[in-house]
């Protein structure tokens, strides 16, 4: 058999589209290419209209099967060819889209799927939401990304260990480490022209120069000035010493009050409106409201991405691997819970691998992030790099869990191979993570489901549902796994067995091989196009 293989992004491209939309699928079909170089011949093409149907004529003419295979969504494969054609794709939200918008049909998916007459989906929740809108004998299979084989070496150095000592990796790029960062609320807040300075702030300053930049001591901490307040009734006291009459505060000028109504304005819209933006609305939003920029500008060195920083990690690491700008994977809660739950764990690391072509596009929400946040004793770090294989190894090496707090997931190949090199998980069961994360190998988030939007739609519309984690149960998932990595090493060791098997089971060669050899057979034929008037009525799929 002849594989045709094509996804919009290449290997000649793939490191300045890190982020962008369908960066993924670039990964996807490098990690399926073992299992199908096991069924037949494999090629690669760069423009599908112009070569798959020469190719398709050249393979009839000697009796070979061919089928071409669309690494994409099912709106962006091409249909009309000669060649018959099947779609792979990633789906995490509850239905796939059921409108087309733009006067362009495709972005009905049943109308391309009904075309190409088949699909390949990345997860069971994907496979269900097709067979909800297609029907149940619409021919759809569950085949996860073959990624086990790739990570025997991590697997033969031996049982991973919890404990951290000293794991050194050289990265070409850009490192931001909070323990190296002079973090500080103040640092957000520009400072005063001097025709700005008021009686009212020279007042409110004479009393909290001090406070500024005394060591990180919170006020309530500090003993209250009425003598004798645990003395027991009855015992002689000394004299008392009456507290001082508060002094007379002046009154809030329009500024001070403008400033406060613009900082609750700011929380709002992040809770509830950036994630629903169109992103070129949202950048817009960002850049207009930066506060402090400035500020924060001196707080970092000029950065190079193509210096070489050397990282050293120790203690307990935990690492994710992510795009920061999207909305689905929800980092802040990533690094707000961390923070939270490892204010004064001087040893709890975590590491944010950041996929993205450009640093500017997140490194002051993530400095800003991490300024609110501060003091804490526990260390952030965000990488901006595309590390090679080697240097992903050693990455994953130097881990103790990885960390997934997302929305939804299509497959989630980060996590997979941190659980197939034997790490456990922190990270919530649902969408494509049921196949493969169970309470034997990862710590579970409590999730819930919520409405929301198809992220290419355009108009924005609540047609669909994805899921938002409990804040608290993650904290709890954060300080239970640094308990079990410094108590129970036997029982981490169990964990990240378990992990390991989990993904054997769904995502070695020859289970994927198997998989691949039995849905190609019967020679799959381009179906005709289905009837809108038959397609059965529209169901979200709920994850179990």
């Amino acid at each position: 058999m002849h594989f045709i293989l094509h996804s919009d992004i290449d290997q000649g491209s793939i490191r300045a589209n890190l982020g962008r939309p369908e960066y993924s699928y670039y990964f996807v079909l490098r990690a399926f290419l073992p299992a199908l170089e096991r069924l037949g011949t494999v090629e690669l093409v760069r423009d599908p209209l112009s070569e798959i149907d020469p190719i398709f004529d050249r393979c009839r003419d000697r009796g070979e099967t061919c089928v071409h295979l669309s690494f994409s969504p099912p709106n962006k494969t091409p249909l009309g060819l000669r060649c018959p054609s099947i779609v792979l794709f990633a789906w995490e939200y509850s239905n796939i889209p059921y409108e087309s918008w733009d006067e362009d049909p495709r972005n009905d998916w049943r109308v391309p799927l009904g075309k190409l007459g088949r699909a390949i989906t990345l997860s069971g929740h994907t496979a269900r939401t097709v067979k909800a809108a297609m029907g149940e004998d619409f021919p759809v299979r569950a085949i996860a990304a073959p990624v086990w084989d790739r990570f025997a070496k991590l697997r033969a150095a031996g049982v991973p260990t919890p404990i951290i000592a000293g794991a050194v990796l050289r990265i070409r790029g850009i490192v931001f480490d909070s323990s190296m960062l002079n973090l500080s609320v103040d640092l957000l807040v520009p400072p005063l022209r001097p025709k700005e300075r008021t009686k009212e702030t020279e007042a409110s300053s004479e009393g909290t120069s001090s406070e500024r930049h005394a060591d990180a001591t919170p006020v309530t901490d500090r003993a209250l000035p009425v003598a004798d307040a645990d003395r027991p009734a009855g015992e002689e006291s000394g004299p008392a010493t009456v507290p001082p009459e508060p002094a007379a505060q002046p009154p809030r000028s329009l500024r001070y009050r403008l400033g406060i109504g613009k900082r609750h304005l700011i929380e709002w819209y992040r809770e509830t409106l950036r994630d629903h933006l169109p992103r070129p609305l949202s950048q817009a939003v960002s850049w207009s409201g930066r506060v402090g920029e400035a500020s924060m500008r001196a707080v970092l060195k000029r950065l190079d991405p193509a210096q070489v920083a050397r990282l050293k990690l120790d203690g307990v690491v935990y690492t994710s691997v992510l795009g920061p700008t999207d909305g689905r994977k929800n980092w802040f809660d990533m690094v707000t819970g961390f923070c939270f739950a490892f204010r004064d764990t001087p040893d709890a690391t975590l590491v944010l691998k950041m996929i993205h072509h450009e640093v500017g596009d997140y490194r002051d929400t993530l400095i800003l992030l991490l300024s609110q946040l501060a003091p804490f004793r526990c260390r952030v770090i965000a990488v901006h790099a595309y590390l090679e294989d080697k240097a992903y190894a050693r990455l994953i090496r130097g881990t103790t869990y990885y960390v997934n707090t997302s929305l939804g997931e299509g497959l989630c190949l980060p996590l997979m191979e941190f659980m197939a090199s034997g790490r456990p998980a922190i990270a919530p069961r649902h969408t494509a993570m049921e196949d493969y994360v169970d309470e034997g190998g990862a710590f579970i988030v409590d999730s819930s489901l919520q409405y929301s939007v198809w992220p290419h739609d355009p108009r924005w519309m609540f047609r669909s549902e994805r899921y938002r984690l409990d804040w608290e149960s993650l904290v709890a998932a954060y300080r239970e796994s640094y308990r079990i990595a410094k108590t129970a090493p036997e029982r981490y060791a169990a964990m990240g067995q378990h992990a390991a098997k989990r993904i054997h089971d769904l995502a070695s060669i020859s289970v994927v091989t198997e998989q691949l050899r039995s849905f190609f057979q019967p020679e799959p034929i381009a179906a005709e196009p289905s009837d809108r008037a038959s397609l059965p009525p529209l169901v979200a799929v709920e994850s179990a």
